[in-house]
């Protein structure tokens, strides 16, 4: 059997086989996740039905008559790997098991791949800058040395190579927002594995406490078709109801369908989210009264104040300036949020806007926990967060400096833990 590597290693302009794109130690815990679930067998296969990875018994191991599923694994829209699921008897829910295995291959095949084009497009970009930087400075030498009289013509060579360079780098910039998507499609698919595993477990769980239920309306049809004494139905309806432990079914079911309509609402609340960042380039520049939308947004906030709050504002008059409003508004209702959450009470909140020289500058600040310093590297990253789970689900801070550096402006966050934190908003105007 050939096993899949555990790291990833490519050529640039090679064409990508399915074992370069994906290890062993990325792919097998999600594999074997469908073991757990019932499956028997599962085997990732390449394009030449070689084995990459193969977990579970043999087709000798297994009992009784064993049936199989195959599904397509694609690289750029073509079949490069089988994924094989054998299991034995009647499993509920195996194809949607097999169905979710494969969408989730394929995901982790397709951010794979996109992150390894982007890092070939990425060293191109960069060495063929390098490589024009040399040879406009050797002609540039070349010039000043033996056309001194020509120097008007000269800088205008300097202006047009200052373009060329300025067009690549946001050519680079543009490749490095193409990985920063693959990250988020992959926390996208991590979040919403979470509540979608708890969600299915309870469902199953509720499917049997319902049988021990109908279990129990059939014995008190029987008796009354039977025309049963009230004391014998009594006795024993009672009885079974103890067996069956129906008072403990009946106060957990509630607990699992609203665990459910929670993780629900979890997924739907990621989904939001993401399509906010995802829409970042799609409004319209309007101008903005930053000191009168502050207000009103405090004034929408103000229900969601921590008891005993005390808020303190110094809000400037300051010059309109463009922008997409509704965005701008999502990023500081995000800061504000984040604020209101650092405390259960007693939070004294400090709302500043002011105009420094040419550009805007808001800071909100509060006297909340505070953030350790070994996490605020990482308090921008999509999905960090650490409150606990279903409190916070990590893009609140990410949408709020995606919207603030959509606009020309700036983001800095300093904090020290147990005594609060500072956002520093830096705006144009103008």
């Amino acid at each position: 059997m050939t096993e899949a590597p555990s790291h990833i290693e490519f050529v640039i302009g090679e064409e990508k086989r399915l074992s370069d794109i994906v290890g062993r130690v990325e792919i097998e815990p999600l594999l074997r996740s469908a073991l757990k679930l019932g499956i028997s067998r599962v085997v990732l296969l390449d394009e030449d039905e070689r084995t990459l990875v193969a977990l579970g018994e043999s087709a000798a191991e297994q009992q009784g008559t064993c049936s199989e599923i195959r599904l397509p694994i694609l690289v750029e829209g073509e079949p490069k790997g089988t994924l094989l699921l054998a299991s034995a008897g009647q499993i509920p829910g195996r194809d949607a098991i097999a169905r979710l295995l494969q969408d989730s291959l394929q995901l982790t095949v397709t951010n794979n791949l996109k992150r390894m084009l982007t890092t070939e497009v990425h060293t191109s970009i960069v060495q063929e800058s390098y490589e024009q930087l040399v040879s406009t400075n050797h002609r540039l030498m070349e010039s000043e040395r033996r056309y001194r009289t020509l120097a008007r013509d000269l800088e205008i060579k300097v202006e047009e190579r200052t373009t060329e360079l300025q067009q690549a780098y946001q050519r680079m910039l543009q490749q490095e927002k193409l990985a920063a998507v693959g990250q988020l499609a992959a926390g996208m698919a991590h979040e919403i594995n979470t509540p979608l595993g708890f969600i299915r477990s309870n469902l199953n769980s509720f499917a049997k406490y319902q049988n021990r239920m109908a279990e129990m309306l059939g014995l008190y049809r029987l008796l009354l078709a039977k025309e049963a004494s009230p004391e014998a139905i009594k006795r024993q309806t009672e009885q079974r109801w103890k067996e069956l432990k129906l008072d403990f079914l009946l106060e957990d079911s509630g607990v699992l369908l609203g665990q459910s309509l929670e993780g629900t609402d979890r997924i739907a609340t990621i989904v939001a989210q993401l399509k906010g960042f995802a829409h970042l380039d799609g409004m319209e520049q309007q101008p903005m009264d930053l000191k009168r939308e502050l207000e009103q947004l405090l004034a929408g906030l103000a229900p969601q104040f921590p008891p005993n709050t005390r808020l303190i504002t110094d809000l400037h008059q300051l010059p309109v300036f463009s922008c997409r409003i509704p965005l701008i508004l999502q990023a500081f209702a995000n800061i504000i949020d984040n604020a209101l959450k650092s405390r259960t009470e007693g939070l004294e909140l400090t709302v500043r806007a002011l105009q420094d020289a040419d550009q805007l500058q808001v800071t909100i600040s509060d006297n909340g926990c505070g953030i350790p310093a070994e996490n605020l590297p990482h308090i921008f990253e999509p999905f960090f967060t650490t409150r606990q789970v279903g409190s916070g689900i990590g893009m609140g801070l990410t949408v709020a400096r995606e919207a603030i550096i959509g606009a020309g402006g700036s983001i800095e966050i300093t904090s020290v833990a147990g005594q609060g934190t500072t956002c520093r908003v830096t705006l144009p105007h103008g």
